[in-house]
C-alpha cells in the first residue's frame, strides 16, 4: 500500500470529504496536510482481520471486499459485501478502540484516503459532522442483521468484458450490452484499438511497460464522466487484458457455446494476473438460438471458477436486459416460500408481474415454492409452465400413492416420476438464474442447490417430513427445506441482484377450535358418518404435518420478509394444504393480490425514475 501527498485530491476526493467533514474544500486547505491518499494494487489487503483499529478510510476510486475469517485463519471464508467509492472503511473500530472485526481486500486498482486516530481526534473537535456521520454509520453497521443487504453489484462503474476467443458473437455482445445499459446511464466501451480514437494520452498499453500515470488520470476523468467504462479485452492482447483487469470492478467472461468448453491456455494467467481473480466473476454464454433447448453449461463451468453465470440467447431480447440490468443493479429476484397446495399461489403471482412488464431475473425457492420455481426459470411458457403444474398435482395426483406408512405417508414414486418427467435437465442449463434448498437431515444444516439434475434438487428440497420419504442428496438423507428456511430471502440477497420480491404463504391469523379438548378418532369418524353426531373441524394428519414443518422457522421467515424490497402475502389461507381440486382458485388468488400490490410498488422502484 502506497501513500502521497496532497496532490491526489481530486475532485471526487475533495466531494467525499466534504461530505463527511461539512465544509466546503479546496485544494491547499489546511485540513487535507492533515489525510493522506493511499492506493492499494488488486489483491492488496487494505487491513486484515484482527489488525488494530488505528485508522480510518473513505474509498474514492476502485472497489474493496470485506471477508470473515474463519477458525482455521482463512482470511477469505465468508463474503460479507463490497465497498463502493463514498463509503467508509474501520470507522467502528477506530471509535470502539476495537480489533478489525473483518478483513478489506482491493478487487481492483484503488485510491483511498486516510485519518489516523491521533489526526481524528484532533479534527473530530473542530469537525463535529465527522463524528456523527461515523456514529451514523457504525449505528447502520450494528443494525444490518435487520435490514435489507446492499447488493454486490450496487454501483458498478467499470467492467471487464473477457471474450475466450473473438466469434461475431461475442464481438456484438458488447455493443449489445452498452445499448442495453444506455437507459441507466452512458456506457462507454473502450478497447485497445479504440485508445488513439477516444483522444487518450497513450495509444496503446505494451507488454512489460509501466503504465503511464497519464492513462490512469484520463480513465479516471472518464469514469466521472460517464455512468459506466465496458473495457473489452482481446486474449491475443495480454498487457491490455491485464491493464483493464486492475480497472474493473466487475470481470465479465464471454464465450460463445458453440466453440470448445475447454480451458484455453492463456485464461487462468489473465485472470490471476495482478490479483484480479479475487473480482466477481460472472460467465455470459452466448447461444445461436432462443428456440434451442441449452445443454451442456456444466462443462463451461467445471474447470473454471465464477460467482454466477447467465445465459444469452439469439433472438431473446430479454436475455442481453437480464445481464444488463444485473451490472447497472437492477436486477430483479424472486423468492418463493413453501405451502404445500397454496404454493400454486406462486404461478399466479409470476402471471401478474409479468403482465405488469416486471421481469424476473432470478429465481430462488423452498418446498413447493422451489418446484413452482423450477418451473417458472425453465424454457417453458408461463401458459405452459401452469399446465404442467395442473397436470403434475391435479391430473397426476402425486400424495395418493399411500404406502405402509415405516418412514412416510406416501411412497414419493409417483411425485419422482412426474419430477423426472418433465424437470429432468441440469440447473445450470436454465434460461433464468434458479437455485432450491433442502435440510440436511443428519446435521441441521441447509444445502442450497445450483447445480446438477434439477428434478432431483426440487424433490430434495420437497421431501416434506413424515409425508414424503427423504431424499438422498451425497449419499446422506436430507428433508424439505421449509425446516430451516421457508422463505430464503438470505441467500437471494448474495446473488447479483437489486430488488427482492418475496412471496410468503404462512398466517398470522389466530384460530378458535368449538371443542374443550381434542376428540378421538372415533368420535372424528362418528361426526364424518353417522347423523346427528357432532362434526369436529380438525386438521388431517398431513396438513398437521405440513403445518409443524412451517412452525419453527415462522420467526425467521417474518425477518426475512422484512428484508425483500417487497413481500407479497396472498389470501390462501382458506384453502387447505393439500386441497390440489382449487389449484385455479388459488392461482387466481396469487394474481388478483399481486395485481392489487404490485403496480403501485413497481412505480416507486422503477429504476428510471432513481436516475440523477
Amino acid at each position: 500500500m502506497e501513500s502521497s501527498g496532497t496532490h491526489a485530491f481530486d475532485r471526487r476526493a475533495l466531494k467525499i470529504l466534504q461530505e463527511y467533514f461539512g465544509i466546503e474544500l479546496h485544494a491547499g486547505h489546511p485540513l487535507l496536510e492533515k489525510v493522506q491518499a493511499c492506493e492499494l494494487a488488486g489483491g492488496e489487503w487494505l487491513m486484515h482481520q484482527g489488525d488494530p483499529g488505528d485508522a480510518l478510510y473513505f474509498l474514492v476510486r476502485g472497489r474493496l471486499q470485506a471477508w470473515a475469517e474463519d477458525t482455521r485463519g482463512n482470511a477469505r471464508s465468508k463474503f460479507l459485501n463490497e465497498i463502493v467509492p463514498g463509503d467508509s472503511v474501520g470507522e467502528l473500530s477506530l471509535l470502539t478502540g476495537a480489533p478489525r472485526t473483518v478483513g478489506i481486500q482491493a478487487i481492483r486498482d484503488s485510491l483511498l484516503i486516510s485519518l489516523d486516530r491521533v489526526t481524528f481526534e484532533q479534527v473530530s473537535h473542530e469537525f463535529p459532522a465527522l463524528a456523527l456521520k461515523l456514529a451514523a454509520n457504525v449505528a447502520s453497521l450494528l443494525q444490518h442483521n435487520n435490514a435489507r443487504a446492499r447488493p454486490s453489484t450496487r454501483n458498478l462503474k467499470t467492467v471487464c468484458i473477457l471474450p475466450l476467443e473473438s466469434t461475431d458473437r461475442t464481438a456484438d455482445f458488447s455493443l449489445r450490452l452498452a445499448s442495453g445499459m444506455d437507459a441507466s446511464g452512458d456506457a462507454l466501451v473502450i478497447s485497445a484499438d479504440r485508445l488513439k480514437d477516444l483522444g487518450a494520452p497513450v495509444a496503446e498499453v505494451r507488454e512489460g511497460e509501466t503504465v503511464p500515470p497519464s492513462l490512469a488520470h484520463w480513465l479516471h476523468e472518464l469514469e466521472d464522466q460517464h455512468r459506466f467504462l465496458l473495457y473489452v479485452c482481446d486474449p491475443d492482447n495480454r498487457a491490455w487484458t491485464n491493464f483493464a483487469l486492475r480497472q474493473s470492478d466487475i470481470v465479465m467472461v464471454v464465450a460463445d457455446s458453440s466453440t470448445d468448453p475447454g480451458l484455453r491456455a492463456w485464461e487462468r494467467r489473465a485472470v490471476d494476473d495482478h490479483g484480479a481473480a479475487v473480482a466477481r466473476r460472472m460467465l455470459v454464454l452466448l447461444h445461436p438460438s432462443s428456440s434451442a433447448e441449452i445443454k451442456g453449461t456444466d462443462a463451461w463451468l467445471r474447470e473454471r471458477s465464477f460467482d454466477f453465470h447467465v445465459h444469452v440467447r439469439a433472438g431473446a431480447a430479454g436475455d442481453i436486459s437480464r445481464v444488463a440490468r444485473i451490472i447497472c443493479g437492477n436486477a430483479l429476484g424472486m423468492v418463493l416460500a413453501g405451502g404445500a397446495a397454496r404454493g400454486f399461489a406462486h404461478l399466479g403471482v409470476y402471471k401478474a408481474m409479468q403482465e405488469l412488464g416486471l421481469p424476473v431475473d432470478w429465481i430462488g425457492g423452498t418446498s413447493i415454492g422451489g418446484i413452482m420455481g423450477a418451473a417458472l426459470a425453465s424454457h417453458f411458457t408461463l401458459d405452459q409452465a401452469i399446465e404442467l403444474t395442473r397436470e403434475c398435482f391435479v391430473k397426476g395426483k402425486p400424495f395418493s400413492d399411500i404406502t405402509l406408512p415405516l418412514i412416510s405417508l406416501i411412497s414419493g414414486r409417483r411425485m419422482d416420476r412426474l419430477l423426472k418427467s418433465h424437470l429432468d435437465f441440469n440447473i445450470e442449463d436454465l434460461p433464468t438464474p434458479f437455485f432450491c434448498v433442502s435440510c440436511f437431515l443428519d446435521s441441521g444444516t441447509m444445502k442450497v442447490y445450483e447445480r446438477g439434475n434439477l428434478a432431483d434438487a426440487v424433490r430434495a428440497g420437497a421431501s416434506i417430513p413424515g409425508i414424503i420419504p427423504p431424499a438422498v442428496v451425497d449419499r446422506r438423507l436430507t428433508v424439505d427445506g421449509a425446516v430451516l428456511n421457508n422463505l430464503p430471502v438470505d441467500i437471494m440477497q448474495a446473488k447479483p441482484v437489486g430488488r427482492i420480491v418475496a412471496v410468503d404463504l404462512s398466517s398470522d391469523r389466530q384460530y378458535e377450535v368449538d371443542y374443550p379438548e381434542t376428540p378421538s378418532a372415533w368420535a372424528i369418524l362418528r361426526g364424518r358418518y353417522l347423523p346427528f353426531s357432532t362434526r369436529y373441524r380438525v386438521p388431517s394428519l398431513s396438513t398437521i404435518m405440513l403445518k409443524a414443518t412451517e412452525l419453527g422457522t415462522l420467526e425467521k421467515v417474518r425477518e426475512l420478509g422484512k428484508q425483500a424490497d417487497l413481500l407479497l402475502k396472498p389470501p390462501v389461507r382458506n384453502f387447505g394444504m393439500t386441497e390440489v381440486k382449487s389449484f385455479d382458485l388459488i392461482v387466481q388468488a396469487g394474481y388478483e393480490h399481486a395485481m392489487a400490490e404490485l403496480p403501485a410498488w413497481a412505480e416507486q422502484n422503477d429504476p428510471a425514475n432513481s436516475q440523477g
